[in-house]
């Protein structure tokens, strides 16, 4: 069974480790979902992270859960960030969309309330006044009707989640960081103390980094440095050279913080599962913790971070489809005329 503990100031009790939905988005069906769910449930992992950006995720989820007691487990989802062909339709934090991305994930989701909805990668807001002055607000309405229970934001850059608490009007309860307590990033630690002063929970995601810390090759589209992909390649060999898993010591490295309360990670299946809960049994050795120092100080000494990459990618991608729609208009507009 793995332990539960308090987040934040909230009256939720998640377990240690959690299931990120992510790993979900790809299933076509909710077979190995329901055995990810069920099997989680039995050995005490009662915490769910899904989001519309997610792709199948919520739908999949939605035929799981309903025939599960609602109080058995807590289930987050986001808004503001969601999955299109069309990458202008990516974002909208908008108050009414926000509105409408709550009641879609409830409805596909089918449990009644969301225990936490978080403001989905704030970072890509085109300011963070819109994030203010509408999303939070339209979410502060879901809580006032029962939607939601608690408000939270998530995304990469934790000096804008930390920005956002101090200028918003409407109480953010918890924060979702991600690869920022890794073998290669600690940094969420240096503002731990902040977010409890400010009451506020926090949720650790992604401690393989979004697939750095495996012993495959990163992720091809993955936003990280050359030199830190590299530097992730070089040390999951010595990690396997000294007898061990660059996957295996991420992840005891991240759920052996007692600072963090719960860290999200993505399962596929049942195996994967039953082998994120085994390792996080084991606990850290003082081989391992040994191992672990020695992998941060000779592949991850100095800065590791991909901040402003992922949304600079973005606003690339946005500017060149407006190109094209410029082109085509003004194309369309000659052939009238013509």
């Amino acid at each position: 069974m793995t332990k539960d503990s308090h987040l934040g100031n909230t009256k939720l009790k998640p377990s240690r480790l959690g299931i990120g939905g992510a790993a979900f988005m790809d299933h076509t069906n909710s077979n190995a979902v329901k055995e990810v769910i069920e099997t989680a449930l039995k050995h005490g992992v009662n915490y769910i992270d899904t989001s519309p950006w997610y792709r199948h995720s919520e739908r999949l989820l939605g035929q799981v859960l309903p025939n599960i007691s609602r109080s058995k487990y807590i289930i987050s989802s986001k808004c503001g960030r969601y999955y299109n062909d069309d990458v202008l339709e990516w974002f909208d934090y908008s108050f009414d969309k926000i509105t409408e991305s709550i009641d879609n994930s409830i409805k596909l989701l089918g449990c009644k309330y969301l225990d936490i909805c978080f403001c989905h990668d704030v970072e890509f807001a085109p300011t963070l006044e819109v994030i203010v002055n509408e999303a939070l607000p339209a979410m502060q309405k879901a809580k006032e009707k029962g939607k939601i229970k608690y408000i939270g934001i998530s995304g990469y850059p934790l000096e804008k989640l930390k920005l956002l608490i101090e200028l918003s009007s409407v109480k953010i309860d918890v924060v979702l960081s991600y690869c920022k307590y890794t073998l290669n990033d600690t940094q969420l630690l240096e503002y731990l103390s902040f977010f409890a002063e400010q009451g506020v929970g926090v949720v650790n995601a992604s401690p393989f980094a979004m697939g750095l810390l495996t012993d495959s090759e990163p992720p091809v589209w993955h936003s990280a440095k050359p030199e830190t992909k590299e530097a992730a390649t070089a040390a999951a060999v010595f990690c396997k050279e000294e007898g061990s898993s660059i996957t295996r010591l991420a992840l005891k490295f991240a759920l052996s913080e007692p600072t963090l309360p719960v860290t999200l990670v993505g399962c596929e299946n049942k195996a994967q599962l039953l082998e994120n809960i085994a390792v996080q049994k084991e606990g850290v050795s003082q081989e391992d913790m040994i191992l672990i120092n020695t992998v941060r100080e000779k592949f991850f000494s100095g800065s590791h971070s991909w901040e402003g990459v992922g949304e600079e990618k973005y606003w690339k991608k946005v500017k060149q489809e407006m190109e094209k729609a410029s082109t085509l208009y003004w194309k369309m507009q000659n052939a009238t005329q013509d």
